[in-house]
């Protein structure tokens, strides 16, 4: 009979012992599904941040193959542009009545560099040298990491180290350029004469004309083709500046209200032709500049002296010898 105590004592400590069982199985099976998923979440995330410098690197290359500076590519990566700047390149590409200018290209990179802090693209280009040597590491750190823990606390530091993954420093930012793409295509000889009659339609009231039966002709043709053609070298210069904070269409407004300016100050069209450069403020303008430095004197400067001979002992000293 006091067997029964010892038996019944035994089945009790096996029962303990296939419940600790258990429950130790159930910890490390707990354990190994955290350890597995802050392993997949830990490595889509290393996965998405190279596959965005991926991405980056492939922007970049395309730049160049446009012909834009490395550095210039890197620094409109920096401003977020590139992607929507080789989107609206590769359609002016396709389109048979556009030609991308190369000179023009690279005319925007320098503007592009001149316009990036040096200390900035200095730590990009660092950041792009470095990123893939990076990548491999904090990838190998983080499996290391997931698998020597062995409690939920160090697991839980692991958790956080995740959690925190977003692509470390990454490119550093700069403020978006006012890139003119537009700039970046050749005009070509017909939209050149387009523009310029556009510039003429906007000016020829201001110029003067008269109508005539086969349409107009302008009062001082000379002087107003001269100032058509000056208004569409600005014109075109303005179109070419890579970095124009103003749509181009606003410039032939802005050359209309110039003229009118000088018009109002009662500037004549023959001085405005030969004179006036439409870059300049009409206000800075000066019709009648006043000459400097020391004026030359002799027998043929207004400035000299009148004789007091009279005309008749002038004809005869010219009649000696």
């Amino acid at each position: 009979m006091a067997i029964m105590p010892l038996q019944m004592l035994a089945g009790a400590a096996k029962e303990y012992s296939e419940e600790m069982d258990a429950k130790k199985q159930q910890a490390a099976d707990i354990l190994l599904a955290q350890q597995k998923y802050l392993m997949e979440s830990g490595i889509a995330k290393l996965t998405a941040i190279k596959k965005g410098r991926k991405e980056s690197e492939a922007r970049i290359d395309k730049a160049v193959s446009f012909h834009f500076d490395r550095k210039a590519a890197l620094a409109l990566e920096m401003s977020g542009q590139l992607e929507g700047t080789l989107t609206r390149l590769t359609k002016l590409k396709e389109d048979p009545e556009k030609n991308i200018s190369e000179q023009s290209v690279k005319k925007m990179s320098q503007a592009i560099l001149e316009n990036v802090p040096p200390e900035k693209l200095a730590q990009a280009m660092e950041y792009a040298i470095d990123s893939g040597a990076a990548e491999e590491v904090t990838a190998e750190k983080l499996i290391n990491a997931i698998f020597s823990a062995t409690t939920s606390e160090e697991l839980g530091l692991v958790s956080q180290s995740v959690s925190d993954i977003s692509g470390g420093e990454g490119l550093p930012s700069v403020g978006p350029f006012g890139l003119n793409l537009l700039s970046l295509t050749e005009l070509g000889e017909e939209r050149t004469q387009k523009a310029r009659n556009l510039i003429e339609d906007r000016l020829k009231d201001s110029l003067g004309r008269t109508l005539t039966p086969n349409g107009y002709v302008f009062d001082e043709p000379t002087e107003a083709n001269r100032i058509i053609e000056k208004a569409l070298d600005y014109y075109v210069e303005r179109r070419g500046d890579p970095l124009l904070q103003v749509d181009i269409a606003d410039v032939t407004s802005e050359i209309s209200q110039k003229l009118d300016s000088l018009i109002q100050q009662n500037i004549n069209l023959n001085t405005i032709a030969n004179d006036y450069d439409f870059s300049m403020n009409p206000s800075d303008f000066n019709p009648n500049p006043q000459p400097t430095g020391p004026q030359p004197t002799g027998p043929n400067n207004s400035t000299t002296t009148p004789s007091n001979q009279s005309d008749e002992q002038t004809i005869n000293d010219n009649n000696l010898g």
